[in-house]
């Protein structure tokens, strides 16, 4: 069990939260499920794009990331600052400023001499070798980092960062969220109450995809793809097919689109808002997940449930062979009905050796993500000791 933290200074917390991004802030509910265990919730302040919405949900100190003076205020009255969970520093998704807004905060910590730590984040891709030389500078002055694949460290350590200090391998964060009952209207209005047999045919499959650049190349053809494979499932498996956007502003049109080329009308889409914690329950009744974005791959290994991860993203192929199940895996420029079936007659032939294995990968993953808050305790002690 961890001890009470020294430190009653506060804890500074910066990743991409307050954007209603599913998987971000299951790993930002989970830091705090931990941290709050020893210190008290209102001496964590998050840097968030929606304060208010992060106060509300987690009963923390936020404040809104692009308030600079603000952040140089609260930055100095810190104890140390986590850059983390998740994907940050890599310039592929989005427009590709992403990377130097992280590590100007970084930076900023440094500055002002306060102890920055890299928690359980998964680094790259990064293409600019202006990114490149600027990640390495930076994150040589970070006291800790610790990442969450060794494709991460590999590719740090050949960029000569932390040469005189290891890189730690623990997993996603998102490990340790722990669940939370689904409001019961949810459960009755969606009816998930089939048979959870191991039969293929009528069980509940959901479905996690995300509506970004890969997509966006060829988007009609691809939505047409989409809609095929999933009238394909409802039509040969008589599968009860429920889409669940991770982020409900940018998966949910894409979503609809694909639901207006669809042939039948059996397909049902989640639009209410949950939780992580209430997604990762709700999750446990289905019997397969069929997604895109990494925590529903994550989620889906927690409640011990088998998958066909699309692989549009290194972080995606990168957790699939992490859990020594490549089989699982299907390109998205690949992602064809007979392929998809495919995967579903492996997973048949073989469903109990991949929830053995899944069952054997989340204890691990559970003890290493566990293991990131106790070297983070370890450190803030020892920082704290050393300034006194």
């Amino acid at each position: 069990m961890a001890k009470k933290m020294i430190s009653l200074k506060p804890v500074m917390i910066s990743g991409y939260f307050g954007f209603g991004n599913c998987g971000d802030e299951a790993i930002l509910m989970s830091m705090i499920q931990e941290f709050s265990k020893t210190t008290s919730k209102d001496k964590i302040v998050v840097l968030s794009e929606d304060p208010k919405k992060t106060k509300l949900l987690y009963q923390v100190d936020a404040i809104y990331r692009l308030n600079p003076i603000l952040i140089i205020s609260r930055m100095k009255k810190s104890s140390v600052f986590i850059s983390g969970g998740g994907g940050l520093l890599q310039d592929v998704s989005g427009k590709g400023f992403s990377i130097l807004y992280y590590l100007s905060l970084i930076f900023l910590a440094n500055l002002l001499n306060i102890p920055s730590v890299i928690y359980g984040q998964g680094i790259g891709p990064v293409q600019k070798n202006i990114n490149k030389k600027l990640l390495k500078w930076v994150l040589n002055r970070v006291n800790l980092i610790m990442v969450r694949d060794k494709q991460s460290r590999i590719f740090l350590e050949k960029l000569g960062v932390k040469k005189n200090k290891p890189i730690i391998v623990n997993a996603d964060t998102a490990f340790l969220l722990k669940e939370k009952e689904v409001p019961k209207s949810i459960l009755d209005k969606y009816r998930l109450d089939y048979s959870q047999g191991t039969a293929v045919k009528g069980m509940n499959i959901a479905m996690v995809i995300r509506n970004c650049k890969e997509v966006g190349i060829d988007y009609k053809s691809k939505i047409i793809k989409y809609a095929g494979i999933s009238d394909y499932l409802i039509e040969k498996y008589q599968a009860n097919l429920f889409f669940i956007p991770f982020q409900v502003q940018t998966d949910l049109p894409l979503i609809k689109d694909i639901i207006k080329k669809m042939k039948f009308s059996t397909v049902k889409c989640i639009e209410e808002e949950m939780y992580p914690d209430e997604i990762l329950s709700f999750i446990s009744n289905f019997s397969l997940m069929i997604g895109m974005r990494l925590h529903s791959i994550i989620f889906a290994t927690i409640a011990n449930k088998p998958f066909i991860a699309i692989d549009y993203d290194p972080k995606v192929k990168y957790y699939v062979h992490s859990l020594e199940l490549p089989e699982l895996l299907i390109n998205l420029n690949q992602l064809t009905v007979k392929n998809v079936d495919n995967k579903l007659k492996y997973i048949e032939d073989n469903r109990e050796m991949i929830q053995s294995h899944l069952k054997l990968k989340k204890e691990q993953f559970e003890r290493e993500a566990f293991s990131n808050v106790q070297l983070l305790y370890q450190f803030i002690h020892k920082k704290v000791l050393e300034r006194n």
